[in-house]
């Protein structure tokens, strides 16, 4: 039986129609006010209109502003004197008589929000200000946001004085911060320079006043210049580093599982099982294991408490646990590849690292896209993981940028400038993966 054409394009258009709806509800429509929204000073907690306004205000900054007796009209509709006369409070739902009687009282819809709104801003009410490109640009200035480099001190006041110091530790970190001679000179003092260990140590026996006075020459000179990577650094530094290891890892297992081992079905249900399971409970089951099992392991005492220690900590578990999926994927690539083509190039002499890059791999790159594209996105949005194992922590160390803008915009309650990184945050992802599957993509269509 042959359709016809006007058939095929109606039910073309009868599927397409409620998949644009939902996409233009869903994605379109917040994304359009995601965008105003970061034009703006909003704090997420002002309403856009006000809720009450006390009566002469109302009377003296609206009413008596607003020249069309049209808007006056309809103001004062929604805007009425509560029991006690002095407040005008905003009527969530309308109640005139004639729907009263009819039964049909309503809620405030989303146009005659926008028409008060419009009213009010005529006479300069308005709590959201549009302030342009002053978030985008404070992005810029913020030092949480960008890479920037630092001072930091290695000790406090209130610690114990180091017994000893490394001679470059000493040298590079200590004494090239002092200007003063005297200070240099005491300093050398108090520390004497054991060539045997090459190390500087503390004399014995200090008087009180001398050691105060040491506890704030290193408080204050004690530091090393480092890089913080910032918000934008770690994000790209998780990023990276989760698209690697995790593609690489779950293509070796998927290489291994694909041989004929026999418990090879156990081992896939046992390596696919973390994706199955919780990212809170696995959150919580790895911080067990970094303040218990790791430092037993390793004899390093902090981990997730650690500025350095931290980043690759959260590393560790994000890999292990989304490697899993990843494997799949790779293993269904496997298996679609012709076993008689492995078999004529093993007839032809071809060994097994000509059989994985000549053939398993060419065949694999639908698997590649697919596997980059899905961890890449996932890597840029990555919320659970860091903020179960340290909320960001220690200080901004482990803060992503989805972090960053959750805590901007429900902890400082800054509703517009979270926006505007989500907005930032929202461009790269799509920039990135566009470029990523065009490149996948023109290679597949090479090979």
């Amino acid at each position: 039986m042959i359709t016809s054409r006007k058939k095929k394009i109606f039910n073309f258009w009868l599927f397409l129609l409620p998949a644009l709806a939902v996409y233009i509800t869903f994605f379109i429509i917040p994304l359009i006010r995601g965008v105003q929204y970061s034009f703006t000073d909003w704090n997420g907690i002002v309403p856009e209109i006000p809720l009450s306004m006390k009566k002469t205000q109302f009377e003296e900054g609206v009413l008596a502003l607003l020249r069309d007796e049209e808007d006056r009209e309809y103001i004062t509709k929604y805007y009425r004197l509560d029991p006690s006369g002095s407040f005008y409070q905003l009527q969530n739902w309308i109640d005139d008589e004639a729907q009263s009687k009819a039964g049909t009282n309503r809620e405030l819809n989303d146009r005659e929000r926008k028409e008060i709104k419009r009213i009010l801003k005529k006479v300069g009410i308005t709590p959201i200000k549009y302030i342009g490109l002053q978030n985008f640009r404070e992005m810029l200035k913020d030092d949480r946001f960008l890479p920037r480099r630092v001072k930091r001190y290695l000790f406090s006041e209130f610690d114990d004085l180091p017994l000893t110091l490394k001679e470059k530790d000493f040298n590079t970190k200590l004494l090239a911060h002092i200007a003063g001679e005297e200070e240099r000179t005491f300093l050398l003092s108090v520390y004497s320079y054991n060539g045997k260990n090459k190390r500087y140590e503390l004399a014995a026996d200090l008087s009180f006043e001398t050691e105060d006075r040491l506890r704030i020459l290193l408080s204050e000179n004690y530091y090393e210049d480092r890089w913080e990577r910032g918000v934008i650094g770690f994000t790209l530094f998780f990023t990276l580093y989760n698209v690697v290891f995790a593609n690489l890892f779950a293509l070796i297992l998927a290489l291994i599982l694909d041989t004929k081992l026999r418990l090879r079905n156990a081992l896939r249900t046992m390596f696919f099982l973390p994706n199955v399971i919780s990212l809170v409970i696995v959150a919580y089951v790895w911080s067990f294991m970094f303040r218990l099992i790791f430092p037993a392991l390793t004899g390093i005492s902090v981990w997730l408490g650690s500025p350095d220690l931290a980043p690759y900590a959260t590393l560790i578990v994000a890999v292990w646990q989304g490697c899993g999926y990843l494997m799949v994927i790779y293993l269904a690539g496997l298996q679609t590849i012709p076993a008689d083509l492995i078999e004529a190039s093993e007839v032809d002499g071809a060994n097994w690292r000509q059989r994985l890059f000549r053939i398993k791999f060419p065949l694999l790159l639908p698997a590649f896209t697919i596997c980059l594209f899905y961890s890449l996105a996932n890597s840029l949005k990555t919320f659970d993981i860091l903020w179960t194992l340290n909320q960001g922590g220690p200080g901004y160390a482990t803060t992503s940028i989805v972090i960053d803008i959750y805590k901007t915009a429900f902890m400082q309650n800054r509703y517009g400038y979270a926006t505007a990184k989500a907005i930032v945050l929202c461009l790269a992802i799509i920039i990135l993966t566009s470029i990523q599957l065009s490149l996948m993509k023109r290679r597949e269509v090479e090979l």
